[in-house]
Parts: structure tokens; C-alpha cells; sequence
């Protein structure tokens, strides 16, 4: 497709420059001692924020997403959906977002709007999805576009079920950017589509969360392996919050296909985001490896989320783990031990427990790790070649990262690759290992802005 000039934003977007500045942050040997409160859930917000508008407009009235998480890739996703014509309060408190209130009807944009995603591929998915029932024209488009890395990362698997639908849209070669010229095609009385989630279950999340809205009912028939699947399952979980029910369909323990029912309104009134397993992976990690203790006061025993898997693999490497009314302490451990895990559900922790691993006696094994090739980064290559800055030793195994015991490590200058998930969790290794530097440490504003704030509270 050829790319028009991209030179404003409808509705003041958010635009983010790919130019940071390439400082370093020295990461100096600690214990780890305190409490803290980690920020709330990046997935939940994003689809709370979706699903509140979506409320808000077919009611009429407001629904409110409390204690949203305020990132780069969240103010992407809220800044979209205010472009898109959905009107929005925001309401601070302290300098932190207490809510997000979407108030009435969606307004139609009397202009082209334009979207840049910048790297956030949940915003790209779920948007592109959100833009597909918009009401839009050849003059009157909706284009999505973002960052060169985003553009290298796959979207064909959902432009082909949207076509299925009737949406019009243009793409390049199955990558951003997209441009909707019609929306999807209310003319169906039923509809199957075909899905590949191999890559992403965010593919199967963005058609989850329109489906309910369509004329007709769908069904979307899964063709592979659900890659991450604990994050599709959140916005199931999500969706029946808001009063819509989807039908899952198995074959032998695995999920063949999904059923939503048309003509549905979501109804959510209010909402409010529990604390991200993601982000308190990491100082629970770092506990881990340095034998403190931490406590975090704002973390659901029973989530949706697929991170909170960080806990029992923690317990496997050897920590302790208590609940109490304070929230959850972890408590070090002087050994650790090898840890074998199927990370299919919770791939966003996987450089979390890679760098846990350097520091075990025996071997650790984090199996079904593919679809990590389809991060904000190479999130396999990254992990092993950082790893072997350190003086560590890692290899890919069949579909597993492999992680085995060296007798000395080293410090190093780590280069994060824009990817917040590099930064955060090769810093955890500074706290073992002297000389550790990371490069580009402001690439945590993606999901926790206040990383290195809170990293020199529980760091000791």
C-alpha cells in the first residue's frame, strides 16, 4: 500500500519519537528489603478501556475504568479510542490517573483519523479490530501505523478474518500500516471465520471484543495452537464482566473454536485494575536471587492474569511464598534450584525467570516460547545473547530456552533493543553480578514508568 503523508493526528494523538536519549544506568550489587505496591495490569487496562466505551456508547450514559495503568501503551490505546469520536474524562489524583470515565455516545470524526501505535502491538490489534465497526468512508478512513519494529510485526492473521467480514482495508502485505475505508459487513445473518493464533491470542482478543457488537453471530474456528492463551481467556473473563457471554468449544482438551452471539451490549459500568503479576515479577525476582524479602500489597490471589505463574515458578526455584491481609511476601532463598515450566500462558515473563535461572545449581527448561520471536524485540535472541554478555550460558532447544549453571559471571553493558522487558529484568542480574549496565533504560515507560523509582525503594 502506498503510505500517505502522516503529518497529523485527529483528536491531538499521542506521537512518540523513536530518538531516545541513549543513556546508560549503572545497576550496583544490593540486598532486596521492603513493600511496595506494583502499577495495575497493562492487558486489563487496555481491554477495560475498549470494553467502557463500547458500554458508554450503546448506553448512553458512562462507565468508569478506576486505577487504570497510566504507559505509553495504555495513553496509546486512550488517546485512539478518544480519536475514533468516543468522548472521555480523565480524572487525576496526585499526579496518578485515578479514573478514566468514557461519558455518552461515540461522535463520528468529521476527518480522517490516523493512529500511531508506536511499538505497542496489543493497541494494534485490538484497535484495528475496534476501528473494523467504525463508520468510515474513502474520505473518512481510520489508519493505524506504527514504529519500524511494529511494522515487522504480524498482523496478517487478523486482516484476513476481518476481510471474511466484509471490512475494507488496505495493508501492507499483511503488516501495518492499515487503513479502513468500510467497516465490517452487517449484511450476514451468521458468520464462521478461520483463525490462526499461533503468533498471538491477541488476533482472537481483538475479534472477541467487536463480535458482540456485529448483527449476526459468529464463530471463530481456531486453526492452531493458542499461542499466550491465558490472555484471550482474560478478555473472555472480562467481556462476561460486562454482561456477554462467549462459548468455548473443545475437541479432545483442546479448544477448537468460539461462539458470540449478535447484537449484544456490553454493560460495565465501573471497573477497577487489579496490580499487573507482569511488572511484580520483577521485584519478586529480585528477591528471589538475593535471598530478601518483598511484600506487594496489590496483587489478586485468584487473577486472570497468566503472569501470576511467576509465583509458583518462583516456589520451584526455591523461595517462600505467604498471603496475608498485607498482600503477598516472597522470601529468598541462599540456593536456587533448576526450574522446567511450559511458558505458553505467560510469555511475558519468560526474561524475568531467564535471568532468575543464571543464578540456579542445576538447569532450567522454559518450554513453548515461540511466539516470543513476535515481541516488542526477539525476545529469544535477546534473552541468550544477553545472557552471554554476562558471561552465562543459553541456547534454544526445540521450542525451549535452555539456561544452564556457569561457574563465574560478569558484568556488561546490556543492550535492551527498545523492548522495556529486556531493561527491567537484566537489571534484576546487576543486583548479583558487578559492572551490570543497561542501555536505553527509559524504554520502561512502555509498561512501568516508575521502574526505576520503585527499583531503588526495594533495593537495599
Amino acid at each position: 500500500m502506498h503510505k500517505p503523508p502522516f503529518p497529523f493526528i485527529v483528536h491531538a494523538i499521542l506521537t512518540f519519537s523513536d530518538l531516545k536519549t541513549m543513556t546508560k544506568r549503572r545497576i550496583k550489587p544490593a540486598s532486596v528489603q521492603g513493600s511496595l505496591a506494583v502499577p495495575t495490569s497493562k492487558s486489563l487496562t487496555h481491554r477495560a478501556l475498549i470494553i467502557a466505551a463500547f458500554s458508554a456508547h450503546h448506553s448512553g450514559t458512562s462507565a468508569a475504568v478506576w486505577n487504570p495503568l497510566r504507559s505509553d501503551d495504555t495513553t496509546l490505546t486512550l488517546q485512539a479510542l478518544r480519536a475514533m469520536g468516543y468522548p472521555i474524562t480523565v480524572v487525576e489524583k496526585a499526579g496518578h490517573i485515578e479514573k478514566v470515565e468514557f461519558t455518552g455516545n461515540r461522535i463520528q470524526p468529521a476527518q480522517p483519523v490516523r493512529i500511531d501505535i508506536h511499538h505497542s502491538g496489543t493497541s494494534a490489534r485490538l484497535l484495528t479490530a475496534v476501528a473494523a465497526i467504525q463508520t468510515s468512508t474513502d474520505q473518512n478512513y481510520i489508519e493505524i501505523d506504527g514504529s519500524e519494529r511494529m511494522r515487522q510485526r504480524p498482523m496478517k492473521e487478523l486482516i484476513t478474518p476481518l476481510e471474511a467480514l466484509g471490512c475494507s482495508l488496505s495493508h501492507n502485505h499483511g503488516f501495518l500500516p492499515i487503513r479502513i475505508t468500510r467497516p465490517i459487513d452487517h449484511s450476514n445473518a451468521q458468520l464462521t471465520v478461520r483463525l490462526d493464533v499461533s503468533k498471538s491470542s491477541q488476533f482472537l482478543s481483538a475479534l472477541l471484543l467487536i463480535a458482540p457488537l456485529l448483527v449476526y453471530d459468529l464463530r471463530i474456528e481456531i486453526t492452531s495452537d493458542i499461542a499466550s492463551k491465558s490472555y484471550s481467556d482474560m478478555t473472555i473473563a472480562l467481556m462476561a464482566k460486562a454482561g456477554v457471554h462467549v462459548e468455548e468449544f473443545h475437541q479432545n482438551g483442546i479448544v477448537t473454536a468460539y461462539a458470540i452471539k449478535g447484537n449484544q451490549h456490553y454493560q460495565l459500568s465501573e471497573y477497577s485494575v487489579e496490580g499487573d503479576y507482569s511488572s511484580a515479577s520483577y521485584p519478586l525476582a529480585a528477591a528471589t536471587i538475593t535471598g530478601g524479602t518483598i511484600t506487594i500489597a496489590n496483587l489478586t490471589q485468584d487473577s486472570p492474569q497468566g503472569d501470576r505463574a511467576i509465583v509458583p515458578i518462583l516456589e520451584r526455584f526455591g523461595a517462600m511464598i505467604s498471603w496475608d491481609a498485607s498482600g503477598i511476601t516472597l522470601r529468598g532463598s541462599e540456593t536456587l534450584h533448576g526450574v522446567e515450566w511450559d511458558m505458553n500462558s505467560c510469555p511475558d515473563i519468560v526474561p524475568t525467570v531467564a535471568v532468575v535461572a543464571m543464578f540456579a545449581k542445576e538447569r532450567s527448561v522454559f518450554r513453548n516460547i515461540a511466539h516470543l520471536r513476535y515481541k516488542e524485540s526477539d525476545r529469544i535472541q535477546a534473552v541468550i545473547e544477553n545472557i552471554h554478555r554476562l558471561g552465562g550460558k543459553a541456547f534454544v532447544e526445540g521450542n525451549a530456552l535452555v539456561i544452564e549453571p556457569v561457574k563465574t559471571l560478569h558484568g556488561a553493558s546490556i543492550p535492551t533493543f527498545d523492548d522495556h522487558r529486556m531493561a527491567m529484568s537484566f537489571a534484576l542480574a546487576g543486583l548479583k553480578i558487578d559492572g551490570v549496565e543497561i542501555e536505553n533504560p527509559e524504554c520502561v515507560a512502555k509498561s512501568y514508568p516508575d521502574f526505576w523509582r520503585d527499583f531503588e525503594v526495594f533495593c537495599v
